[in-house]
């Protein structure tokens, strides 16, 4: 405000008028409307219209009520331009980086990377590259009826059980999902139910429901070992580390049920666990120091994750409570696995579909963790970052990263639906399982 105006108005009228300023600085209110504004009262005060005393207080509310609406219309102007698009230079950039998600780093192959092998509805599929759909892998139905499948431990071969009229194979496919092939070209080794890789991904191991014959099979197609012993096969046998012998839940003679060790060389059988009661409740560690299994103690009431090997040898790393007495029904645990690092384990328990639950346990015995309600089939991808599961005929993702013991667990997200497969789906049988 022109200083000459300012010194000559009442002492009262300055602190208003010392106000009006401020604000119309503060506004930055264009100059030349303030020049005019000055004027006009520059004006007013030569003509001394009405009485010197009250004048400026007269105008005050007018020019307030102006500056309020040139104020409005600069706010207005500047609401338009920050919503509306900035036009840019031909060839410049954007400087400004659109926020990630979890959902678009998976899409964008960022984290979990490679591709989830599904078998569903006795089917076999394969995750595209975007993890927006499954693909089905033997639209030809070459392999017959999927039974089971196994990555190698590369993760460069994918292991497919099939069966077609009572007679079974195993055939192989690469991680882009190629051409299937049989790795007995004549194989006539009955229904077979399970397939594992050794660890140097030379050899197979796979078993007979019908006779109850477990078989040792070259990757080459040029060995074929057959293994007929008196035990009773329940679920897929694994190799050892060192691969000189298989564990596998089942029974055998002189021996109540629970996990097995069979030695290949001298065929000696090593009651490891009497307490395991399910198929896949058994894991080793990706770099075979570990062994887990989970164990039904019924005159406690408890389920215990025990581990094998490390420091201390034997450790119970979680438990759960389950009913007592053997004549109780009891929950299921299935697809007990470790991440890649060791340092978690995933697995399912439940007594059916709708009340399957996933858990997450650590390695060292700090705690457990459930992760999701009414779903099953869990996989961890190789990076870590990744949980894989089924719920509701839906494939899932939940971001590990933001798992801990303190916080609220993260929103899943659907990977994709699942697709239909060649006969109606068996959860028990729906498998997922990440390339290592």
């Amino acid at each position: 405000m022109n200083k000459e105006i300012f010194d000559q108005l009442p002492a009262d009228e300055q602190v208003v008028a010392a106000k009006l300023n401020s604000t119309a600085d503060n506004m930055e209110v264009p100059q030349d409307f303030q020049w005019k504004l000055e004027t006009q009262l520059m004006d007013a005060y030569q003509n001394k219209s009405q009485s010197a005393t009250g004048w400026f207080a007269k105008l005050v509310a007018p020019a307030a009520w102006t500056i309020a609406a040139v104020l409005g219309f600069f706010l207005f102007n500047w609401a338009i331009r920050s919503l509306a698009p900035s036009e840019q230079a031909p060839g410049s950039s954007s400087t400004e980086i659109s926020p990630t998600t979890f959902e678009s780093n998976v899409r964008q192959g960022n984290i979990c990377e490679g591709p989830l092998a599904l078998a569903h509805g006795y089917s076999v599929f394969l995750s595209n590259e975007e993890k927006t759909e499954f693909v089905d892998l033997d639209p030809q139905r070459t392999i017959g009826e999927l039974r089971s499948l196994s990555w190698s431990s590369s993760g460069e071969q994918l292991a497919l059980v099939g069966n077609t009229t009572g007679t079974g194979n195993v055939y192989l496919t690469d991680s882009a999902g190629g051409q299937l092939k049989p790795v007995l070209p004549n194989s006539e080794l009955g229904y077979l139910m399970d397939v594992a890789w050794s660890r140097d991904g030379k050899q197979l191991l796979t078993w007979s429901s019908q006779n109850q014959t477990v078989y040792l099979i070259s990757t080459d197609g040029k060995g074929l070992i057959e293994s007929e012993f008196t035990l009773q096969l329940f679920a897929t046998p694994q190799f050892t580390p060192d691969g000189s012998s298989m564990y596998f839940y089942g029974s055998a003679a002189g021996y109540t049920s629970g996990l097995f060790e069979f030695k290949f060389d001298d065929r000696e059988m090593i009651l490891v666990s009497s307490l395991v009661e399910d198929d896949t409740a058994f894991a080793w560690s990706p770099d075979g120091s570990l062994l887990a299994y989970i164990e039904m103690d019924r005159g406690l009431g408890e389920a215990r994750l025990m581990k094998i090997g490390g420091n201390p040898s034997v450790q119970t790393l979680a438990t759960m409570p389950i009913p007592k007495g053997s004549g109780s029904s009891i929950p299921g645990v299935a697809n007990l696995s470790w991440s890649k690092d060791g340092t978690k384990l995933i697995f399912e328990f439940g007594r059916n579909a709708s009340d399957h639950a996933i858990y997450l346990a650590y390695g060292d015995g700090s705690g457990l963790i459930k992760l999701v309600e009414s779903a099953h089939a869990p996989t961890i991808s190789s990076d870590g970052n990744c949980l894989a599961y089924i719920s509701d005929k839906q494939a899932f993702l939940l971001d590990l990263t933001n798992v801990s013991l303190t916080s609220a667990l993260p929103a899943p997200i659907v990977l994709t639906d699942l697709p239909v497969g060649r006969s109606v789906p068996d959860f028990r049988l729906d498998k997922l399982q990440w390339k290592p």
